[in-house]
């Protein structure tokens, strides 16, 4: 324990016949000079004056004035993420917040400071789910009418409460432009299908508001996208994102010393008459009678005949 000539002393009284104990602590000198961390009012001045810099470019200019500063970096990017944050934040509830923000815009007229403005989409209850959707009413409205082509596409964990966000666009021109987005957060108690259901109520309202009647669809491998498209839009056609594809094949194929999923030829017939159900795996099953291929020879004899065969699961 370190020790210091700071003049002090600790006097504890102790009685048999009492629980209370006494205790007189007297400390004369601080051990370690105070430093004072606070930001001076001048700096706390400059950095609500000018909200248009960024954290970079005021740190740049507060060292101009204090070359040694005994405040830190992050302290400042501290002050200005408060300060930046009244733009956007109405309340401290986010939900709550981002939906007045979210009316705000749909009220405004015209490009107010470059900024679209927006229509809330109505959604459905969902157990365990907490979902905000808009639609950018302006492009809906020029371009709309003449948008054949939609896809849908998501990110995950965009933020700290872990929301999720898809983003509806559509094909104008050979660009792509937004149409419309879809914020969900769930919990562990959800129910099976909710996204999806969440998805189908700002296709349909994208569809039955707008009259955007889309010929091509497009998502990536979320079943959740492509089963709302294919609810929504039964007669469009629907493509995978090419680079999934190819990625799903090369990660499948990449895969050599797992066993092939069985490989059931009676369900694949069902689903597609053209199918063989006579043609598995050679190694599929014990006791399945192989199937020659070749009605000229005789495959129970030895013979130098190779099968190759490959099935992807």
């Amino acid at each position: 324990m370190d020790a210091f000539d700071c003049h002090g002393r600790l006097h504890i009284v102790l009685s048999p016949n009492d629980t209370v104990a006494l205790v007189k602590l007297i400390h004369q000198d601080d051990h370690i000079p105070y430093w004072n961390i606070d930001v001076p009012k001048d700096v706390r001045d400059f950095v609500h004056k000018n909200p248009h810099l960024t954290p970079q470019q005021l740190w740049d200019g507060i060292l101009q004035v204090h070359p040694q500063p005994k405040f830190s970096r992050k302290t400042i990017y501290n002050l200005w993420s408060e300060r930046i944050s009244k733009k956007w934040k109405r309340d401290e509830d986010e939900v709550k917040s981002a939906k007045i923000l979210i009316d705000e815009a749909s009220s405004q007229q015209g490009h107010e400071n470059g900024l679209y403005t927006v229509m809330p989409v109505p959604l459905h209850d969902e157990p365990g789910f907490v979902a905000i959707a808009f639609v950018l009413q302006e492009v809906l409205r020029r371009w709309g009418g003449r948008i054949r082509e939609i896809s849908l596409d998501s990110a995950w964990n965009t933020n700290k409460s872990r929301f999720e966000v898809y983003a509806l666009l559509g094909e104008t021109y050979g660009s792509g432009c937004p149409l419309g987005y879809l914020l969900i957060q769930s919990s562990g108690d959800t129910q099976e299908g909710g996204k999806e259901r969440y998805l189908r109520d700002l296709l349909s309202y994208v569809k039955d508001t707008w009259n955007l009647r889309a010929l091509i669809t497009l998502t990536d491998k979320d079943l959740s996208e492509i089963n709302a498209f294919l609810a929504v839009y039964p007669e469009a056609k629907h493509q995978l994102c090419f680079w999934h594809c190819l990625r799903a094949l090369k990660t499948r194929l990449s895969i050599l010393r797992r066993r092939p999923k069985h490989y059931d030829a009676l369900e694949a017939k069902k689903e597609f008459d053209w199918i063989d159900e006579t043609f598995v795996p050679s190694g599929q099953g014990k006791g399945q009678a192989q199937v020659c291929r070749f009605p000229t020879l005789d495959c129970t004899k030895s013979a130098t005949v190779f099968f190759v065969r490959t099935q992807l699961s």
